[in-house]
């Protein structure tokens, strides 16, 4: 207990401050008791020792609200001595308290804290800070996600530019020390957008070794990069079989742009599509969610696209990904079956709240 009370005595000069204001506050109460008992005491001896704390702070604080006076020399000459010590050391207190307030602020902004998080979202990079801005926009428009806590790693800027709401870490994404204080070991989902494919990989392969269950998403510029995360999703179904435990796959985007500009000649507009449907500001966007967990049945497509058409959110069901094998089918054709579990790609007006039992009771009628 000692070894504790030094240790604090060492690292915190407001810890030393309170104690010494506390002791203060007690060898003058009891002072006062002995020597002003008349003018503190009261029914029970409780209430005696209340007003007497309540007339050091009132006095510490330069209140003075004048409620209580000593009324007996001894207790007058404890009282100056209160007033002398008292006060000063008062406003020492509040100043250390306000200055490590601000201490932990500045901190917090410049993106050194030791952050403290669980199933949240990190971003490690993402470039200039209308990408990230964009990234963030996008994550905070899916009610799903828009109160989960959202950290964004990048040694880019000296400040957090993002506001209170998004938690700032600074430094090299790939680096042991930043993916530590994100808590990335502790993270649901986390999506890598390093400046080069190169730093995209290796910062994967950190990532991957804290956490394989974390739903992740990593940006490739340059498709041939890809196979390098094709190994580590391979690597993660060997450590599957090992383990037993079930680590989800790595996705992987890459651009667009370069597959557009063909395809845009033959479909004009085809790639201003793709953007309004991507972007959730602009109208209805893509969704995916899981058909019917829980429920041992197999529905036609057909009667499928009709209890999405029925949501409020006028679901249009555009694809498949097969449950049991990761298969993706678009356009599924009218003989096809859906499955529990299968994750259904739609084009909604916002993320369809589908009461699967409803629905289905409902047709079976």
């Amino acid at each position: 207990m000692i070894k504790k009370i030094r240790h604090l005595y060492k690292k915190y000069d407001w810890f030393t401050i309170i104690i010494v204001l506390l002791f203060m506050h007690t060898m003058s109460a009891g002072l006062l008791l002995v020597f002003d008992y008349q003018t503190f005491a009261q029914e029970t001896f409780a209430k005696t020792l209340w007003k007497g704390t309540w007339w050091f702070f009132v006095t510490a604080t330069t209140v003075g609200y004048g409620d209580v006076v000593p009324q007996s020399v001894p207790g007058q000459i404890i009282a100056i001595f209160d007033m002398i010590f008292g006060i000063g050391l008062m406003a020492t207190a509040i100043g250390a308290g306000a200055d490590k307030l601000i201490e932990r602020r500045k901190i917090r902004v410049r993106g050194l804290k030791q952050l403290n998080l669980k199933n949240h979202i990190v971003i490690l990079g993402g470039g200039a800070i209308q990408k990230v801005t964009t990234l963030i926009k996008e994550i905070r428009n899916d009610p799903f996600y828009c109160r989960t806590d959202l950290v964004v790693c990048t040694d880019v800027y000296e400040e957090n530019p993002f506001g209170d709401e998004v938690e700032y870490v600074r430094g090299s994404i790939g680096s042991e020390d930043v993916i530590t204080r994100a808590c990335i070991a502790d993270a649901d989902f986390v999506i890598i957008y390093g400046y080069t494919d190169e730093e995209t990989i290796l910062t994967t392969l950190a990532v991957d070794e804290l956490n394989r269950q974390a739903f992740t998403t990593v940006y490739i510029r340059d498709r041939a990069n890809i196979r390098h995360i094709d190994r580590i999703n391979k690597a993660r179904i060997a450590h599957r079989l090992i383990d037993g435990k079930q680590y989800n796959r790595i996705k992987v985007i890459t651009r667009l742009n370069d597959l557009m500009l063909a395809r845009e000649i033959s479909n004009p507009d085809l790639s201003e599509v793709m953007r309004l449907l991507i972007d959730s500001s602009s109208g209805d966007t893509f969704f995916s969610i899981k058909a019917w967990p829980g429920l041992d049945k197999s529905i036609p497509v057909p009667y499928v696209r009709q209890m999405l058409r029925s949501t409020d959110a006028h679901a249009l069901l555009v694809g498949i990904k097969r449950d049991e094998d990761g298969s993706i089918v678009m356009n599924p054709g009218e003989n096809l079956e859906v499955y529990p579990n299968d994750h259904l790609f739609v084009i909604a007006q916002h993320r369809p709240d589908v009461d699967w039992v409803t629905l289905i009771l409902s047709e079976s009628e």
